[in-house]
């Protein structure tokens, strides 16, 4: 008798596999035990965004499901929306976050943590020079300035980096 893939006992073992895979596949992480959670708890995400923007309420809904993440990076998006990126496993949100206002206790000087000079999108006008001469061309911004350094294109495509200088003055990098 030759087997066949149409034959019902070929769709049962191949269910069996397919259902052993899933077995296997949800199984806890290496480290976590069989009765924790595999899913990061949004309570403690909206929390670590508040931190990082400086005490603005951060809009996270909590219905959101998202796998657990030990450590996520956070970075300003937007102005007014903070980046929450997982490496593993691999998950970005983008989290809008109120303008912060004083809270009751705190001081009027109260100020949230600097968000970048230059944000993407941003168009800036980078010089270069050296003794006695300076060329100067406009430039859009490729992503958020980041540690006085900001991704730059020019206007013929070409990608170069710009340093930010006091009072926002852009130059460019060597």
């Amino acid at each position: 008798m030759r087997a066949s893939f149409k034959s019902p006992v070929f769709r049962h073992l191949a269910l069996a596999i397919a259902g052993l895979g899933a077995l296997i596949a949800a199984r806890p992480a290496p480290g976590q035990s069989a009765g924790q959670p595999a899913l990061h708890d949004v309570s403690v995400l909206k929390a670590q965004v508040q931190g990082f923007a400086g005490g603005a309420n951060a809009r996270v809904d909590p219905r959101l499901v998202v796998p657990r993440c030990l450590s996520p990076a956070l970075s300003w998006a937007r102005a007014d929306v903070v980046r929450a990126d997982c490496a593993s496993p691999a998950w970005t949100l983008y989290v809008p976050i109120d303008q912060p206002y004083p809270a009751a206790g705190q001081p009027a000087s109260f100020q949230p943590r600097a968000r970048p000079a230059i944000r993407r999108g941003e168009r800036v006008l980078v010089e270069a020079g050296g003794a006695g001469w300076a060329v100067s061309i406009d430039a859009e911004a490729e992503r958020d300035a980041e540690g006085g350094r900001v991704a730059l294109k020019g206007p013929a495509g070409r990608r170069f980096t710009g340093r930010i200088e006091a009072g926002g003055k852009v130059v460019l990098s060597r």
